[in-house]
């Protein structure tokens, strides 16, 4: 999945849980587990990962900006506390894993489960696994926004 897509579900995880104030009603030491173990639960839906492609730097690129944009937008406009910031940005922190698909250096060691050779990965072509990707950022919007 992509890290847009993991920072929304981590976001939308956090607010489901552990509700939108101050403070958390669960433990961050509860919900930031739980946002690790759903990114491996993402990585088994069936997707499209740039990391293939040919313009896959710039794939990277943009999608580390707008996860980025998404999450200093809502924390700094109040409309996440940071301690649900956090629980967004480590839901996608797995994915630092898989920075050498897309930069010029040598494969490195994979740490997450879900990156491992042997993890059936869900992979499809980006005809349906883009739209299966922006309906997991719809339906972590409308949990944000409930």
């Amino acid at each position: 999945m992509w890290v847009i897509v993991h920072v929304f579900s981590g976001l939308a995880l956090g607010a489901a849980l552990g509700g939108r104030g101050p403070e958390p009603t669960m433990s961050p030491l509860i919900l930031l587990p739980l946002a690790l173990v759903a990114h491996g639960l993402l990585d088994l839906v069936p997707h499209w990962d740039y990391t293939r492609s040919h313009l896959r730097a710039l794939w990277a690129i943009v999608d580390v900006a707008a996860a980025a944009a998404v999450v200093i937008a809502a924390w700094r406009s109040g409309t996440i506390p940071g301690w649900l910031a956090l629980v967004g940005v480590v839901s996608a922190l797995p994915d630092l894993d898989v920075l050498d698909a897309v930069v010029p250096v040598s494969k490195g060691r994979r740490w997450f489960p879900s990156h491992w050779q042997r993890f059936p990965h869900g992979r499809c072509r980006a005809v349906w696994g883009i739209p299966i990707q922006v309906g997991v950022i719809a339906l972590s919007a409308l949990v944000l926004m409930a």
